[in-house]
């Protein structure tokens, strides 16, 4: 029976190792309120205008944001498909021809209690619909040094912290840099800065950021752009109106800086698997 298991498990690594194209985008952040939710989703929807498929995965546990943001209730999560309650297919969530999301609830704290055999199968069904439906996923992680951030993050092919420019923000922004780059040896982040009321000072913020990273790691800090700070997001987001013409234009620039068809080394399911120890 352990031979047949280890055979299996060899046979999936060796399938997840390679991605079929898809690619995996994290927005990930050191503390909450600066927006990350409402940067994953305008991500998302300026993939999709392009004609691409996109996945948005609301990671946040137990917080599912993106759902509130949309006034869209999910009417299953990670955490149904983990317990056998429903179906890979039955978890996404509509928003338009090219868009969806799926909430991910407590999955992810769930997989890594789950025995190997059945982690491998929930893994795998995850792999085949992501690289099967989507050009994209962009991935909305739990706010701070979470281990689930700090394991999302460093397998994504394109790995974004978002900071605005407060002091408290930068440091927690620093700090979990610095957490995936000594524990997981990521060395390449993309920086965008929120809330700014400048270029000028969004600049100056990401290079206050990045001699920080450079003097205490070995990490590199790529600044992509910046959004102003603009009262009126707070009364959209309340209205679920998450989507901003100007917020996503700004944004629109940032993304143009990133190269998108990006693909890691080593694929995004296969590097899951590692850090859930199988």
């Amino acid at each position: 029976m352990k031979m047949k298991l280890d055979q299996q498990l060899n046979l999936l690594k060796h399938m997840l190792g390679k991605s079929k194209g898809t690619r995996y985008i994290s927005v990930s952040s050191g503390k909450g309120g600066v927006g990350k939710t409402l940067v994953s989703i305008n991500i998302g929807e300026i993939l999709s205008e392009r004609g691409k498929r996109v996945l948005i995965f609301d990671g946040d546990l137990g917080l599912s944001n993106v759902h509130l943001m949309y006034g869209i209730a999910p009417t299953k999560d990670l955490s149904d498909l983990i317990k056998g309650f429903a179906t890979i297919e039955e978890l996404p969530v509509k928003v338009n021809e090219h868009l969806y999301f799926i909430s991910g609830g407590s999955g992810f704290q769930e997989l890594a209690d789950l025995p190997k055999e059945r982690l491998t199968t929930i893994v795998q069904k995850l792999y085949e619909y992501a690289e099967d439906n989507f050009d994209y996923v962009v991935i909305d992680t739990p706010p701070g040094i979470h281990r689930t951030t700090v394991m999302l993050t460093s397998c994504a092919d394109i790995p974004i912290i978002l900071t605005t420019p407060e002091p408290t923000a930068l440091m927690d922004a620093y700090a979990l840099i610095k957490v995936i780059n000594r524990e997981e040896g990521v060395e390449n982040f993309y920086v965008i800065i929120n809330k700014a009321d400048s270029y000028a000072e969004a600049k100056a913020v990401a290079e206050s950021l990045s001699l920080m990273v450079m003097k205490y790691t070995n990490a590199r800090v790529n600044f992509i752009g910046f959004m102003h700070y603009r009262k009126n997001l707070i009364r959209n987001v309340v209205d679920q109106k998450p989507v901003d013409k100007n917020f996503k234009e700004e944004l629109r620039e940032a993304l143009i800086n990133l190269d998108l068809e990006v693909n890691g080394k080593e694929g995004f399911w296969s590097k899951i698997l590692k850090k859930l120890g199988v």
